[in-house]
């Protein structure tokens, strides 16, 4: 049976300071393994949340790897700026990038760093894109809705391509972001994901209760 790893979205904490440090907090009492900072600047897509100004309280008040999910415009006039808040995972969405070239520049970026490096695509990304960039990287991020608003239901289609990244790389991780219950995050590691992102599964439930359903048995 494969170890289920919980990241906590930060997306429905909203922008408040001391809201996000409990909820934080809350989701690492209760058994998360990260907490996924949905970052979004406006630009890239409509809504806007954190971002790294908030890194330095947040990190005092918790031990959680923070999983940081770049949703911004020109990611690597600011990566640099993630990597010295203290983000422990730095994913940055292939959509956003003009060249290849432009891509695995940010991606050396933020293995220099000494951050682990993720690649997310869109739910109307072809998964192929992937593969090319399978050395520089050590996640891979499948959005299985679309980008940039919690609350929306999930897309089988997100499963073909987890089982893709599976099929190429049986090492990487690959991390399942959108949409994901106790029901659809079950789908996802049996499909070969290792890490489920949940946002509105664990806030409107009982934390506890919610954590543990989705790190319960996939076989």
């Amino acid at each position: 049976m494969r170890k289920v790893v919980v990241s906590a979205s930060s997306l429905p904490a909203g922008r408040n300071m001391s809201s996000q440090i409990d909820y934080l907090q809350k989701v690492g009492n209760f058994g998360a393994d990260m907490y996924h900072l949905d970052v979004m600047d406006g630009n890239y897509v409509k809504t806007k949340s954190i971002d790294y100004t908030y890194f330095e309280q947040m990190k005092e008040k918790s031990s959680l790897l923070f999983d940081t999910h770049l949703m911004i415009t020109d990611p690597e006039k600011h990566v640099k700026k993630y990597i010295n808040a203290g983000a422990d995972i730095i994913t940055v969405h292939y959509e956003t990038f003009s060249s290849e070239e432009s891509l695995i520049k940010v991606l050396k970026k933020i293995r220099k760093g000494k951050k682990m490096v993720g690649l997310a695509i869109d739910i109307d990304t072809n998964v192929e894109v992937v593969d090319k960039f399978i050395k520089y990287i050590d996640m891979v991020v499948i959005l299985c809705v679309k980008v940039g608003k919690g609350g929306q239901e999930f897309n089988k289609s997100a499963l073909n391509k987890i089982k893709h990244i599976r099929n190429i790389n049986p090492d990487i991780l690959i991390e399942a972001d959108g949409g994901i219950n106790d029901v659809t995050g079950a789908q996802c590691v049996r499909a070969g994901a290792d890490i489920l992102v949940s946002g509105n599964f664990i806030f409107n439930n009982d934390t506890y209760d919610a954590i543990k359903q989705l790190k319960g048995k996939h076989g």
